[in-house]
């Protein structure tokens, strides 16, 4: 259920009994561009203190008084999209006054967003700032070392180069520098009034109720207009030639990842059969990739392959034997044209639709789960119902794949090898 409460915000209900919890998320949209670095930094320090819970302790204390509640902000990439999300689990049910602890939890995630610890000139607090932007720093150059994420990431970033969706949302070491108190109250102030702004709240409520409680204990004041963003989804066909980049590093398991692109919308029709494609080409040890290259022929130690709605992005990924990098490269594109043909195995098909029957129902177990599916489902214009996107890829024929596979083509490998000797 969804509900306009001002311009530029929207409320949805997710109505459950499961939960002894309320689970609520806000989520900021803006542009993924050079404030990426900043607005990372930002999420970190609203999460770390608030005016009225000046240190990390005193804000701890407040979560475990209100019956043990989880709190996380960090920025995220939707698509074209750069998110800032702002989360709260806190028990309502079966605890005293129930009604009251609903307000006090929306009322703190308020006080999160909407009134950091602020320095003697009002802008945020020099200390918290130049702690998180030590604390970014050791985060970007820590992911280096996650090599399989770490081709991914550059992958990416070299097939969607020019492209919102090719940048960071976690931005880059060299941006750091720059932020400042200063600069990031102004982003701070920005964004709470006029981002784009989507409220998702699960528990067992009404929307009347879910609406009154939101009003009186979550709103901010918000500017009369909404800043406009770009779409979250985009796609483009593939190069005419694939490129072909090799970066070395003192690594002994090379990652080689193969990015094969297609002007396939998360809207169009032809949109389950892709996911389908990449399901049963590599979407878990069913499928292909895994079954052939990995147990039948040894010549990697993981492979899988996902689709990327948002950008029409079939992304393979392997971790290999240096010495096998010829025979994976011809063996990944063979199994690749196969499924794309719309030659659909059997058992790989089966264990992707039995797998996805599983991922819809284990969102009922999962307050995150639910929103997290919710939320890119609205953000790409669909119905965010898991279970039509089931029926939508059960339906899928061969001859659905054979016209998705037409029209993806292989535009970009990155392969992260070992030194030369």
């Amino acid at each position: 259920m969804t509900r306009t409460l001002v311009p530029g915000v929207r409320l949805h209900l997710l109505r459950t009994d499961r939960f002894t919890t309320s689970y609520c998320r806000v989520v900021l949209h803006r542009d993924l561009g050079p404030e990426a670095t900043a607005t990372a930094v930002l999420g970190q320090v609203l999460q770390s203190a608030t005016a009225r819970h000046p240190t990390r302790a005193a804000l701890a204390h407040r979560l475990a008084d209100l019956y043990g509640a989880a709190l996380s902000i960090a920025a995220g990439k939707l698509g074209d999209r750069q998110v800032l999300s702002g989360s709260l689990e806190w028990p309502t049910n079966h605890v005293p006054r129930a009604r009251g602890v609903l307000g006090a939890g929306l009322g703190l995630l308020r006080e999160v967003w909407s009134d950091p610890k602020r320095g003697d000139d009002a802008d945020l607090d020099p200390e918290l700032v130049q702690t998180e932007k030590v604390n970014h720093v050791r985060m970007l150059q820590s992911r280096s070392n996650d090599k399989a994420r770490y081709a991914l990431r550059e992958c990416i970033a070299r097939a969607c180069a020019g492209e919102p969706f090719g940048l960071d949302s976690q931005g880059t070491v060299e941006d750091v520098a720059a932020i400042t108190p200063a600069t990031l109250a102004t982003l701070h102030e920005r964004l709470l009034s006029r981002a784009p702004m989507e409220i998702f709240l699960v528990g067992d409520l009404t929307l009347r109720d879910a609406q009154r409680a939101v009003r009186d204990h979550l709103l901010w004041p918000r500017a009369a207009r909404s800043a406009r963003i770009p779409s979250a989804a985009s796609v483009h066909p593939p190069r005419a030639r694939a490129r072909k980049h090799v970066e070395r590093q003192p690594v002994t398991q090379g990652k080689l990842v193969f990015a094969y692109r297609g002007a396939i919308g998360p809207k169009s029709a032809a949109a389950p059969a892709a996911e389908t494609l990449a399901g049963v080409l590599g979407g878990g040890a069913y499928a292909r990739l895994f079954r052939v290259v990995r147990e039948e022929h040894g010549l990697c130690y993981y492979a899988s392959a996902a689709w990327h709605r948002a950008k029409g992005l079939m992304i393979v990924q392997t971790g290999i034997d240096p010495s096998k990098e010829s025979k994976v490269r011809r063996l990944v594109a063979s199994l690749t044209k196969e499924v794309a043909g719309g030659a659909l195995e059997p058992t790989s098909l089966d264990g992707f639709r039995k797998d996805l029957g599983h991922r819809v129902a284990a969102l009922r177990d999962s307050p995150r789960a639910m929103v997290n599916w919710y939320q890119q489902g609205l953000a790409l214009g669909l119905d965010p119902s898991p279970h039509t996107w089931l029926r939508s890829l059960e339906r899928v024929t061969p001859d659905a794949v054979r016209r998705a596979g037409s029209k993806l083509a292989l535009d970009t490998t990155f392969y992260l090898a070992p030194e030369q000797v």
